[in-house]
């Protein structure tokens, strides 16, 4: 580890060892009339009021019910800290140190090209990755961990002539098997150490109708009625095995899944028209269950976007009917649907990694609306809900897309200067590291937040769920009071909650 880090890490240790230390001298009782259950060892299951089990049948088209709420609250946090980021490049240029700074523990790299190693069949040419090496090593020398997605299927291996984004053809599956082996052997190991393996970045897109060289899917079968998901899993079937031959702590994750919109409630077109949307793209992970593949990866990654209504702190996505001031960041309705598809097969123990989060504005960025302090600092507060959500939701990461940001989504600016998100990015991580989940909060009007603990101190994530402001009265004063960006706010009793979410630590 390097110096600076190491000496960051320490001063860490060291305030957390003397908070710790006030607060535990003086530990109040819950605050409020909140009560908390004693939190089990481990949670093996999520159960669902609404979910059904049904036996692994390729014939079978039932429905999978809408979940609105878990019977079961999650009471864990992750195994791991959930704060990421993705970068274009894990350098210094490529602000790798600004990542570790921040405080994320996960960095994604959309990178390692198939087509490029293996251009013919069984020659391996390891050269063309002597960049990514570097960043492999970079990754794993700032405490990272890397999450490496693996896509671009060769002329030779092309399921659909002439698309690189597309499947790899039926007899070409274990020429992708034998390339994953060795990529997991050389690769996972030191100086390397990459753990975790992404297999195509939203397969759930169609092959028709994108850019054949498209850093998308895109395994997307229209004319399948799981829209190219059974195919997927007999990929995974092949594959799997070979990966874990190579290193059986290896984690395989399930290709980062857009789900365009809920295909269990789809939503109209055009708002009153009637018309819904076709969502069977959403029906991609079901297809791979339907088919067996539940038994052949490790873990799903899906991505989460919001997108900026143009008014400070709102946002929405309408295609899974989720928006700011009701079911909050969209991240929540999706893990909750793979949660609940995932446990009606059988495959509770499977864990979601959420990499690629971000509130979206515009069509490139660049819009008069997104040069607004108003969209910085909705950005901000969204971050600091899409994160706390995430650790509620039990997601193992959360990552955000990108450090220097895709329609407005950045952390940075130019000049690798932080903006307000990259402050709420870094509170976040401090905040939320190594806690437990204890409740939601819902005692005061017109305001949500979540109750956390960790060891002996309990803290709050507040903020105003219909946009108004709310003084709420604290039957006790608390310890600390920050802001989303992390400045400490003098504590007092009576406090008003605003759109910006606010952390209390009793």
């Amino acid at each position: 580890m390097k110096n600076r880090e190491l000496k960051r890490w320490i001063g860490r240790f060291i305030v957390g060892l003397l908070l710790l230390s006030v607060l535990g001298a003086c530990k109040p009782s819950l605050p409020l009339s909140t009560q908390t259950s004693p939190i089990p060892e481990k949670i093996t299951t999520i159960t669902t009021e609404t979910t059904t089990v049904i036996q692994k049948s390729p014939t079978s088209t039932k429905e999978i019910p809408s979940i609105e709420t878990p019977a079961i609250l999650p009471t864990l946090s992750p195994t791991f800290p959930v704060m990421g980021i993705e970068l274009y490049q894990v350098t210094t240029a490529g602000g790798v140190e600004m990542a570790q700074q921040a405080g994320a523990y996960w960095v994604r790299r959309n990178a390692l090209l198939w087509s490029e190693v293996e251009p013919e069949p069984g020659v391996r040419q390891w050269e063309e990755l002597v960049e990514l090496e570097k960043e492999m090593v970079a990754a794993s020398e700032s405490g990272l961990q890397l999450v490496l997605v693996v896509r671009s299927t060769p002329d030779w291996a092309q399921a659909v002539k002439g698309s690189k984004c597309g499947p790899v053809a039926p007899d070409k599956l274990f020429d992708f098997a034998s390339f994953m082996f060795d990529a997991v052997q050389r690769y996972s190991s030191p100086p390397y150490n990459v753990k975790y393996w992404e297999l195509g970045n939203e397969p759930d897109i169609s092959f028709f109708g994108f850019n054949p060289e498209s850093e998308f899917g895109c395994w997307g079968d229209p004319d399948n009625p799981f829209y190219g998901g059974t195919y997927y899993a007999e990929m995974l079937k092949v594959v799997y095995p070979q990966v874990k031959a190579a290193n059986n702590h290896v984690q395989v994750l399930v290709g980062g899944l857009l789900l365009d919109c809920d295909p269990n409630n789809p939503p109209e077109t055009t708002p009153g028209s009637g018309q819904l949307k076709d969502c069977s793209p959403a029906r991609f992970m079901e297809g791979i269950l339907e088919n067996g593949g539940g038994d052949y990866f490790d873990g799903v990654s899906f991505h989460a976007y919001d997108y900026y209504q143009g008014k400070i702190g709102q946002y929405s996505n309408t295609n899974w009917h989720s928006a700011w001031n009701t079911t909050g960041p969209v991240l929540i309705a999706k893990a909750r649907y793979l949660f609940s598809l995932l446990a009606r097969y059988q495959y509770m123990g499977k864990f979601l990694m959420n990499t690629e989060l971000a509130l979206l504005c515009g069509r490139d960025g660049s819009e008069a609306e997104c040069q607004t302090a108003d969209f910085e600092n909705t950005k901000a507060s969204y971050l600091a809900q899409a994160s706390a959500s995430a650790v509620v939701e039990q997601l193992q990461a959360n990552i955000w897309y990108n450090l220097f940001g895709w329609r407005g989504s950045g952390l940075i600016s130019v000049g690798q200067k932080p903006l307000p998100a990259y402050d709420a990015f870094s509170t976040s991580a401090n905040f939320l590291l190594n806690v437990e989940y204890l409740g939601l909060i819902d005692q005061f009007p017109g305001v949500t937040g979540y109750e956390f603990r960790r060891g002996g101190v309990l803290s709050w994530i507040l903020w105003s769920l219909d946009g108004m402001d709310h003084p709420i009265q604290l039957d006790q004063l608390p310890a600390r009071i920050i802001d989303v960006t992390g400045k400490i706010i003098q504590p007092i009793q009576r406090i008003s909650i605003t759109l910006s979410p606010i952390y209390i630590i009793w």
